[in-house]
């Protein structure tokens, strides 16, 4: 057994865990650092340990609709997460921060450090197939309004055979939003949960999502409030709030099928090995989610 394997299978001995050693999907924020990441994806890969890295990019995008004039919008949801609101200009603008700025950058990283990847967008190959939400409730001064021209959409259907194939040359696929509706129009769609759902499509061993976090806080500015698991019943009232909602529904999703979920933070040495061995939050027990 290779000495990365020992030191994986004793991290989840401590934890009761055993770690994972086929597919594992990754998935960086956009406003995460991301060059442990990307050095342990390279070191996976040179080992031939299949890995796909999910992407997004808020920051990027936010920086970007700044430079073009680009008025930027938060969706708050009634029950209190937050979502970037997606009309026309705004989804273009995430297209050309995610495909023509974080993603060649993520496969230039990799390639630099030995490894072989290809940049996929959720619309190539009809990857991710959503279905546009005809109607969004925000909360907007007390008053919760319709919006109903966003262009934001829910996953409906899966292809993995793009990714696949990337993975079938020994390579790194490098995935990111937009998807495309059955018209073959773009649709941004959450990468938390794209990450999820190519996890279960690809009947993958784990679930990484790697964030500016050390894990579920139960307050956000303090590290060392951080939940070493998390279930269903975490989600009532506002224990967990803000994007970190997104990403515990997503991975609470995912665990119906997907054996390791974990959430931690991606700037620490080694990060995927480190949330598997317990540094970061599980998530546990989709079936109520």
């Amino acid at each position: 057994m290779a000495q990365d394997d020992s030191r994986d299978l004793l991290d989840g001995a401590r934890t009761g865990r055993s770690t994972p050693g086929g597919v594992i999907v990754v998935k960086i924020g956009g406003g995460a650092d991301p060059e442990a990441v990307l050095d342990e994806v390279a070191e996976r890969a040179a080992a031939g340990r299949p890995t796909v890295l999910v992407h997004g990019g808020g920051a990027a995008a936010d920086e970007l609709a700044d430079q073009l004039g680009v008025r930027r919008e938060v969706i708050r949801s009634p029950d209190g997460t937050h979502s970037r609101r997606t009309d026309q200009p705004m989804l273009e603008v995430i297209t050309m921060a995610l495909l023509g700025q974080v993603k060649p950058e993520l496969v230039s990283g990799l390639r630099a450090r030995g490894a072989r990847a290809v940049g996929l967008s959720g619309a190539d190959g009809e990857m991710l197939t959503a279905k546009r939400k005809p109607a969004i409730r925000s909360v907007q001064d007390g008053r919760t309004v319709l919006i109903r021209d966003d262009r934001s959409g829910q996953i409906e259907r899966v292809d993995p055979t793009p990714v696949q194939a990337v993975l079938a040359r020994g390579d790194v696929p490098v995935v990111s939003p937009p998807a495309s509706d059955a018209e073959g129009h773009l649709l941004n769609v959450d990468a938390d949960e794209t990450a999820a759902r190519l996890a279960v499509a690809l009947e993958a061993d784990a679930l990484v999502l790697l964030t500016d976090v050390v894990g579920v806080l139960t307050d956000p500015t303090d590290p060392s409030t951080r939940l070493p698991e998390v279930g269903p019943e975490h989600l009532d009232g506002d224990l967990v709030r803000g994007r970190m909602r997104h990403k515990v529904r997503a991975g609470l999703r995912a665990s119906r099928t997907v054996a390791h979920v974990a959430i931690a933070a991606a700037k620490q040495d080694r990060p995927i090995r480190r949330a598997l061995g317990g540094a970061g939050t599980f998530v546990r027990d989709g079936g109520q989610a």
